[in-house]
């Protein structure tokens, strides 16, 4: 395969080692395509780059393969070559495969130069020498089946390091895996339960289906330590018999739903309504139901509205629910409104001590979606799934930094609400998180917060 050579000289070292020159680079590009049977072509590099992202030779290398026609093979020395951090590094590796180019690092260990990318340069600010380190002693520990952080509930490190029973907490354990397994409750039930009889979890609070989900999982009630691909069977005290964790799976997979396929319709204040009695987020929920009429003819209808969110999940409030259409249609026609007052400098102040901060929840936006970026790049990085995906997300990033950014010059809001019913839902949604910081709702009203 014919293949081009790129390299920059401003790129992080790779493993303590330094950043070749172009003489070495140039003379390790010839060894890598003489091993493998690839045809030299060409080679470019950026030489002294400012770090201002102005990398000349790049560029002419992206126009030298359009112009081609030819879907050349590019080595780089690893991902710090086309990228300083995993978002650049992805930028350039989808240019690259969008214009027929395939990319690899010379690197034996990690070729794939999106797994490079988070070898290289991490995600999390540490070294990669110190978490090295870390992952070095914590995987010793897991050999001896030692715990690692906080236990589970039901456990507490031991004096030896390994995990102990907490005598006060192992029957609620039990209690939970026999509600599941014997009773045949589910994980809404379950948590009913528990809130209901005022069992609390480690920390005080209340309880929720992810906490009894995770539990249900966890072969660490069994007895067996499982960490860093290990198991260790009989590691410590086991809380609930084999068997009865094994039934727990089994009783898992039996209640899974197969071959439905969620095609759902998202809802329009998604992360923006909360409830005004416990101030958790609103959630969207469709339900479906059939039935006959009297003639026999079978009919079918689609509700949508919003639920609170403890009420799902931890049963704690109480059952507050809005139409979509009835909710959404108050939010758009108070929105006018609260616009006019607020430029008119006489908007109400908010009755809590908590005021929302617009600016804010767009950072906490851009966060998001920056965290489902890295996440759809390590699920790519593995193979889980293919690169169209992860241009996806990153287009949402983009999208997101723009609203946000648009969120600080809004267009005109009387003109858009005029329009409301002509825009669609991406146009609609975008206006709502430009203008709104949060619409608090209460059984009876509904208060649109900028």
């Amino acid at each position: 395969m014919q293949a081009i050579g790129y390299f920059r000289t401003n790129a992080p070292p790779s493993q303590s080692e330094p950043v070749p020159s172009q003489l070495e680079f140039e003379e390790a590009f010839n060894e890598y395509c003489d091993l493998f049977f690839h045809q030299p072509v060409k080679t470019f590099g950026d030489l002294n780059a400012s770090g201002s992202d102005a990398y000349p030779r790049y560029k002419e290398m992206v126009e030298y393969i359009g112009d081609s026609g030819t879907n050349f093979l590019i080595v780089i020395p690893s991902a710090g070559h086309i990228g300083a951090d995993l978002e650049s590094v992805a930028r350039s590796f989808l240019e690259l495969e969008g214009i027929g180019a395939k990319i690899t690092c010379d690197d034996e260990e990690y070729p794939d130069p999106l797994q490079n990318a988070f070898h290289i340069l991490g995600v999390t600010g540490i070294s990669k020498t110190r978490s090295a380190k870390i992952k070095e002693s914590m995987q010793a520990r897991a050999l001896r089946g030692k715990g690692l952080g906080r236990p589970p509930f039901g456990y507490r490190n031991g004096d030896d390091g390994s995990l102990a029973i907490v005598k006060d907490e192992a029957p609620v354990v039990e209690l939970i895996f026999r509600l599941y397994i014997k009773d045949g409750l589910g994980l809404r039930l379950i948590v009913q339960q528990l809130n209901e009889r005022e069992i609390k979890t480690r920390r005080g609070g209340k309880w929720n289906m992810v906490s009894i989900r995770d539990m249900l999982r966890n072969p660490a009630y069994m007895g067996t330590y499982s960490r860093f691909g290990l198991r260790l069977p009989k590691a410590h005290q086991p809380i609930i018999p084999p068997q009865v964790y094994r039934e727990a799976q089994d009783t898992t997979r039996s209640r899974k739903p197969v071959g439905r396929i969620s095609s759902a319709e998202p809802f329009l204040l998604s992360g923006l309504a909360q409830c005004g009695y416990c101030g958790n987020k609103m959630m969207g929920v469709t339900r479906r139901q059939s039935w006959r009429n009297k003639d026999g003819k079978r009919q079918r209808g689609v509700y949508r509205y919003y639920q609170c969110q403890s009420r799902n999940n931890q049963s704690v409030c109480g059952y507050h629910t809005w139409r979509a259409p009835m909710l959404e249609g108050a939010v758009v026609s108070q929105i006018g409104l609260v616009l006019q007052a607020k430029s008119a400098g006489i908007e109400s102040e908010p009755t809590d001590d908590e005021k929302p901060d617009l600016q804010s929840s767009w950072e906490e936006r851009v966060r998001q979606a920056e965290r489902r970026f890295v996440q759809a790049m390590r699920r790519t990085a593995r193979g889980a799934t293919d690169i169209d995906v992860l241009a996806q997300y990153l287009g949402e990033l983009d999208s997101t930094r723009a609203s946000a950014q648009r969120a600080q010059n809004p267009v005109d809001a009387d003109e858009t609400l005029q329009s409301w019913d002509d825009l669609d839902f991406d146009s609609r949604r975008d206006f709502l998180q430009t203008h709104v910081a949060r619409v608090v709702v209460n059984d009876d009203s509904v208060r649109v917060e900028t």
